[in-house]
């Protein structure tokens, strides 16, 4: 009986192995968003892609200069995104 089980748990694993080796990946398209010309979009570009992508940043609403800088400053200090102060200035006027 003992063997009976441990076969079928290793049949059981072999099994599900072999399957997941066989799975198909997929690749998804690529989408890139074009930000608005103006000062401070290279270092928006530059920065900001390191995390995610710029179409994160046109999703989200029409934030106020406050509201940008506490954004930028909590991807600075919680994240540890290495804008320099200069930087996060021009980043904080152009969003």
């Amino acid at each position: 009986m003992k063997g009976t089980i441990i076969l079928t748990i290793v049949v059981l694993l072999v099994g599900g192995f072999s399957f997941a080796a066989s799975k198909h990946s997929i690749n998804l398209p690529t989408i890139q968003t074009e930000l608005k010309a103006g000062d401070g979009r290279e270092k928006v570009e530059a920065y900001c892609n390191i995390c995610h992508s710029t179409d994160y940043i046109t999703m989200q609403p029409r934030f106020s200069k406050a509201q940008w800088t506490a954004t930028v400053n909590r991807m600075i200090k919680v994240f540890g995104c290495p804008v320099n102060e200069d930087d996060a200035k021009k980043i904080i006027n152009y969003l």
